[in-house]
């Protein structure tokens, strides 16, 4: 997928909660995660960020190899990268 933790740690303490969930949300329909564990995640947004800046690199790229590209790709726009 071509990117790196550091890369995406940096983008995401740049984007605003809101943008964050809207990303969040996008990434659990494409992997299927019930709609209402969705929005439980995303209610509490400073554990969401605390959770995935404990991710390994080897568990973004996991998380990553999971999505289709072209929400990878809107992933990637949405972010700026």
């Amino acid at each position: 997928m071509g990117i790196d933790k550091k890369q995406i740690m940096n983008k995401l303490d740049g984007l605003s909660d809101d943008d964050l969930a809207n990303i969040v949300r996008q990434i659990a329909e494409c992997a299927g995660v019930n709609p209402r564990r969705t929005e439980q995640a995303v209610s509490d947004m400073s554990k969401l960020r605390r959770s995935l800046g404990g991710m390994s690199d080897r568990d973004l790229q996991n998380a990553l190899s999971m999505l289709d590209e072209d929400t990878v790709r809107n992933i990637k726009r949405q972010m700026n990268m």
